[in-house]
């Protein structure tokens, strides 16, 4: 991999760790309805919102518009309560408390201060919300560490469209085909930068590789793409 001016990242399952967040978010909704919960732990909960959550992604085939809502009603009629709040109440509580319960990929924070020290711009690109990428960004001090975050929402198209990785590349200032992308999605994140033209390394460990596909650039964990840059 020659000549990269740039490194843009994924969010979920590349720089935050989704079910560590999970798990401490279930933590903090056990306590806080703890007097309507029966008998469920904060491991019960986490378990039924990493299975409806599939790593952000979502479970094929369900009714509910969003990940959040099929989340909130899940835990709204699978858990035994005294008086089940709303799907509308659960959706807000995620809103309101789950980015301040995230948690970052080992060695993510460290690794964004190397590239800075070296001079290399990094950047965000995560489907999702303007406001809820901000929120986890801003909780995990990655703002401080990344010039640039482009969220689906703002851009109008999602990963794997070529248009977000062409948006983000423009807006760190280095031609696409400088840029490395970081991604745990083989869809999403590989072939989606590689549509625009990027190199694009993938964090394995979250999502099968497709059988049918040439195998990419690969790491196992974030201090592995040092190495890949020079």
């Amino acid at each position: 991999m020659a000549a990269i001016q740039g490194v843009l990242f994924d969010l979920d399952n590349t720089l935050a760790h989704r079910d560590l967040s999970i798990a401490r978010y279930a933590v903090q909704f056990a306590q806080h309805y703890h007097a309507r919960l029966r008998d469920a732990s904060a491991h019960d909960i986490a378990t039924l919102i990493v299975a409806r959550d599939n790593g952000g992604y979502g479970v094929p085939g369900s009714l509910f518009a969003t990940v959040r809502e099929d989340i909130a009603a899940t835990l709204a009629t699978r858990l035994r309560w005294h008086g089940a709040p709303s799907t509308d109440e659960l959706v807000r509580h995620w809103f309101e408390h789950f980015a301040a319960h995230s948690v970052e990929m080992p060695g993510a924070s460290a690794l964004l201060d190397r590239l800075a020290a070296a001079g290399m711009p990094v950047g965000i690109v995560s489907n999702g919300k303007e406001s809820t990428r901000r929120a986890l960004v801003r909780h995990l001090g990655f703002d401080r560490r990344s010039a640039i975050l482009v969220s689906s929402e703002r851009a109008g198209v999602k990963k794997p469209d070529a248009r977000i990785f062409a948006l983000a590349a423009a807006e760190l200032g280095v031609p696409a085909d400088r840029c490395c992308f970081v991604g745990d999605h083989p869809v999403n994140d590989v072939a989606g930068a590689h549509g625009a033209g990027m190199h694009a390394v993938w964090l394995e460990g979250f999502h099968a590789w497709p059988t049918d596909a040439e195998r990419a650039t690969t790491i196992a964990a974030l201090h592995e793409l040092e190495p890949l840059l020079r």
